[in-house]
């Protein structure tokens, strides 16, 4: 470019400025001020005007009217209440509480307007002056690190309407949306109930909407309890959920609570040396959090929220809207209870990393575990490796991608903790594929109340619930089968040899005993007390495999079940609730209960309003007679007392009446048992989620190993926890004398009893116990024992034999009372003519 030109450039340039200074100077002042001065304030006017009138419209945002401001509510958590009262844990998309402000610190409302709007009681929910002051300071001084001046009531415009893009000069309209709300806000409520309205919307970080669940969780305790430093700490995180949080930020947090302090001096609301005194103290808070997936009973209270919702179906709120759990504060109260759920996890988490341990120790030496092809049939399964397939790679990709390591939390079963750590994604799914989990479950017998439920290790790793999972129960069917038998007219005492024996008619199926075992026979004590595999598939097959699959059926599994010889040692497959169930009967005189569990009592309102409640079940239904009930109970305790669970006698130290059954299932994939007193049955079943993870030895993964040590620690703590004596002690159902005497005999024998050596009949010429006990109840009590002692046993008398001679002597007493009744009879009427 030419020096020339640029020449001619600047030259036309001066030119026109001069010419434009030269008009300016002829024009009239009137004139100039109006152009300098009245055509922005025009133009700026119109703008508002157009801004404004569309506002109104509804083109920036939804615009509440007076009548829907009125009705303004916030959304609040539903809360689970346990039946001693406490909190088990809430639903909620935002975490609130709402509370009136006589519930809330008047620190807190000092704190707030100090901070946030300090001419709140002098405006109409619009601060012109702190406007100016902020356009003075962000417009003309270029400092925006002062806020933006909103007052609260435009604050809790914001948070009741939020904001959404305005797209060009969108800030000028949300603020003229947000000042339109303010002041109509103004206008339906009065002052107090502006705070009380903003005070329990907004968010205080973490998801703690409201000032009663941010002082729960930063302080445990009500909004009404927090002191002036305390009401700092959370006003003062207003500014920035995030930045000022005391728990991750306790330095800023500390800092902005002393600027609080310090404004609250300034407008009076505390003394000078009062906030300095405040201010000179360390921030301290008691955290405690709580939500959907942390806090008591969480799988509990997941299995719930299915069955709050069914019972909320169809039925609506006052104004016609359906019940949302996540927002319209419900208190539901359910049956467990919070100390004994406690309990209940504690022990899971005590027992499991030891349990585990012992899984690695058991495949220590292996060169390979069996379960490698399930495991990678899982990682196929994964969302991680279906995603890569998705994306065009092959499988060898896949792989190398999945072996690249990445920041990761996990679930670490030696501290029962979430951890960080640095992991291969291959090596995250081996870690929660291997990894063991525990069900445990406690009713109440007679009613199928659940006082604990536990679904797993932690449920925000693990949300598979093992309470409602269906698994093979092995050994713990067996006292069902003994039940069977004892119907079918066996009787206690009958031996059964343990050889080992084939069914041709199963397919030559050869039944065996875990330690080899096939010496002697056992009479019904003694093969339960040991769990002998043989005798239980003998006493099936003799009871008839179909009496058996309708006895289990009976008791309350419903899942199919097969009539074959294996169900004896536990096949069946049924989930913590049944076998609850079927336990019960036997706790309960032969009695189940009727609807199996029970859990949920009622839903009500915040206000205690109630919406839909359910009676505790007390109907039960009769499944076997009380005397067989009994005996196997009976039977039972000897497991406890000298068979397969006499652990929870010497190590455990658990006292009382207590019966029970172990059960392992085949290459110890599941661990179980199931124990009961008087009061209460407890389920516990260990192992992982998919059975091809097992243990390698009996010594370490049978049920004594797994599930009874969980079993032990729970039941032992409840014991010794004050306030749960209702559940232990007592005694189970006393035998009468007859029923103890057909119990006399050993448990083991080298070989079967020639009963004919002691002249007593052989077993298919003695009475069924049910006929005894039929025969036996035409008679008062009374009248046994006294023939009892008149007649004592002879020395070479077997128990049946005298069992029946007794009954055959009431019976004739009987039937010499009624010929000397009618004899009486006659001659009354002969000699008086009338009956005696």
């Amino acid at each position: 470019m030419d020096k020339h030109f640029l020449y001619n450039l600047q030259a036309r340039a001066k030119q026109l400025v001069l010419n434009a200074w030269a008009w300016l100077r002829s024009q009239p002042s009137l004139k100039l001020a109006f152009i300098g001065i009245g055509a922005p304030t025009i133009i700026v006017t119109l703008l508002f005007l157009v801004f404004f009138i569309r506002t109104l419209g509804g083109h920036y945002g939804h615009m509440p009217e007076h009548a829907e401001l009125a009705l303004v509510e916030n959304s609040e958590a539903s809360s689970v209440i346990s039946e001693d009262g406490e909190l088990l844990g809430k639903y909620y998309r935002e975490n609130r509480v709402s509370v009136d402000l006589v519930e809330i610190s008047p620190y807190v409302t000092k704190a707030l307007i100090a901070t946030e709007d300090s001419r709140f009681f002098e405006h109409q929910g619009i601060d012109l002056r702190a406007l100016c002051r902020v356009a003075w300071r962000s417009i003309i001084l270029g400092d925006r690190s002062g806020g933006g001046g909103s007052t609260i009531s435009q604050q809790l415009a914001k948070q009741l309407y939020p904001r959404r893009g305005g797209g060009k000069l969108g800030m000028i309209k949300i603020k003229m949306r947000e000042m339109i709300v303010a002041s109509r806000l103004e206008e339906v409520y009065d002052k107090q109930e502006l705070l009380a309205l903003y005070l329990n919307t907004v968010p205080f970080g973490e998801n703690a909407y409201g000032i009663e669940v941010a002082s729960g969780r930063f302080f445990s305790k009500s909004a009404a309890d927090l002191k002036a430093e305390e009401a700092a700490v959370l006003v003062g995180l207003l500014k920035a959920n995030t930045r000022y949080n005391p728990r991750t930020h306790s330095e800023r947090s500390r800092e902005r609570r002393d600027l609080v302090l310090a404004l609250m001096a300034k407008n009076g609301s505390l003394e000078k040396p009062v906030t300095d005194s405040l201010a000179a103290l360390p921030l301290t808070i008691n955290y405690q959090r709580q939500n959907n997936r942390v806090g008591s009973g969480t799988y509990f209270r997941q299995m719930l929220r299915a069955e709050v919702e069914k019972a909320l179906a169809g039925k609506k709120r006052p104004d016609s809207r359906p019940w949302d759990i996540d927002r319209d504060g419900l208190l539901i109260h359910v049956s467990v209870n919070s100390v004994m759920q406690r309990l209940a996890e504690e022990a899971v988490l005590e027992q499991l990393p030891r349990i585990q341990q012992n899984l690695a120790v058991d495949w220590k030496s292996a060169k390979r575990a069996p379960w490698e092809d399930a495991f990678m049939k899982t990682v196929k399964r994964s969302s991680r490796y279906q995603s890569l397939e998705a994306a065009g790679k092959n499988d060898e990709e896949i792989m190398e991608a999945l072996r690249q390591p990445h920041l990761m939390t996990i679930y670490d079963w030696k501290t029962a903790e979430a951890v960080d750590t640095l992991m291969r994604p291959i090596d995250s799914l081996r870690h929660y594929f291997t990894l063991l989990n525990a069900g445990l479950l406690a009713t109440e017998p007679k009613s199928g109340v659940i006082r604990a439920w536990v679904g797993g290790v932690d449920y925000r790793f693990v949300q598979y619930d093992h309470v409602t999972a269906r698994r093979q129960v092995g050994s713990t069917i067996k006292p069902v089968i003994y039940a069977t038998a004892l119907q079918g007219g066996m009787l206690p005492c009958e031996y059964t040899p343990a050889q080992q024996f084939t069914i041709a008619d199963f397919q030559n199926y050869n039944p065996r005993n875990p330690g080899g075992n096939y010496e002697g026979v056992y009479s019904m004590r003694g093969g339960l007390t040991k769990s002998v595999n043989t005798v239980a598939v003998n006493l099936a097959v003799r009871s008839g495999l179909q009496n058996v699959v309708d006895e289990i059926h009976e008791l309350g599994i419903t899942g199919n079940v097969e009539a074959i010889p294996s169900v004896a040692l536990g096949t069946v497959e049924a989930t913590l609730p049944e076998m609850n169930t079927v336990f019960s009967a036997f706790a309960n005189g032969g009695r189940r209960p009727e609807g199996g569990v029970h859990f949920l009592d009622k839903i009500t309102t915040a206000d205690g309003e109630t919406i839909v409640s359910f009676i505790r079940p007390k109907k039960t239904i009769r499944v076997m007679s009380d005397t067989i009930a009994n005996i196997t109970t009976y039977l039972m305790t000897g497991v406890v007392n000298n068979g397969t669970a006499a652990r929870l006698r010497s190590t455990y130290g658990i006292s009382g009446a207590l019966a029970g059954k172990t059960g392992t299932t085949q290459d110890q994939s599941d661990g179980w048992f199931v124990g009961y007193n008087p009061k209460l049955v407890v389920s516990t079943w260990v192992g992982a989620e998919y059975p091809a993870v097992h243990f390698r030895t009996l010594r370490r993964g049978s049920s004594t190993a797994t599930a009874l040590p969980v079993w032990g620690t729970f039941m032992r703590k409840v014991q010794r926890t004050r306030g749960l004596g209702r559940y232990h002690g007592g005694s189970f159902s006393p035998l009468d004398a007859m029923t103890t005497a057909l119990l006399e005999c050993p448990d083991y024998l080298d070989e079967l009893p020639i009963y004919a050596e002691y002249g007593a009949p052989s077993p298919e010429d003695l009475m069924s116990v049910n006929e005894i006990r039929t025969r036996l109840g035409q008679f008062p009590a009374q009248d046994v024992e006294q023939m009892m002692a008149r007649r004592s046993r002879r020395d070479d008398e077997s128990t049946l034999t005298y069992t029946t001679r007794i009954i055959e002597l009431l019976e004739k007493e009987n039937r010499r009372d009624e010929r000397k009744a009618k004899r009486k009879e006659f001659w009354a009427k002969t000699l008086f003519g009338k009956k005696n």
